[in-house]
């Protein structure tokens, strides 16, 4: 009876089709830039991380750190330490600063735009500032740390 049980269980195609899923595009929701430039005549360079949707952190050198930001879905802080200034702000304040509606949502999408160095000097004159920027490096990553957040700003 056994020798019949396994003969019956070996006749029985064990074989399954599993269609195979297709693999997911890889998305990368993390973006790094370099950048350097002018900022009212005086000679900058910087770093921007962004994690898609969530925030977007910017620090700007001349040979030491002359400011950072952090932008998230509801806030906006602005850090100067050389002049020991910090402000927390929302999308309001800027909106009203810039003369024009702006949301995370537009911050993000000049960052990720292919004409990102125009965006941000048409930006920056809305704002009152000359600005000219050129962008080093801009690649997708796939992990990101941030060196500050809004708990250690």
């Amino acid at each position: 009876m056994l020798l019949a049980a396994m003969v019956v269980a070996g006749c029985r195609g064990t074989k399954s089709i599993v269609e195979p899923t297709p693999q997911q595009e890889e998305r990368h929701d993390y973006t790094v830039m370099t950048f350097n430039g002018t900022v009212d005549g005086m000679s900058v360079s910087g770093q921007v991380r962004m994690e898609r949707d969530k925030q977007i952190w910017c620090s700007v050198n001349k040979f030491i750190e002359v400011g950072r930001a952090l932008a998230t879905a509801d806030s906006v802080w602005v850090r100067v330490p050389l002049m020991n200034r910090y402000q927390k702000g929302d999308y309001k304040d800027l909106s009203r600063l810039a003369n024009m509606q702006l949301t995370f949502k537009d911050l993000q999408g000049i960052l990720e735009s292919d004409d990102v160095e125009r965006r941000i000097e048409e930006l920056g004159r809305r704002f009152g500032v000359a600005m000219q920027v050129k962008i080093l490096r801009k690649e997708k990553v796939e992990k990101l740390t941030f060196p500050f957040d809004k708990g250690n700003f």
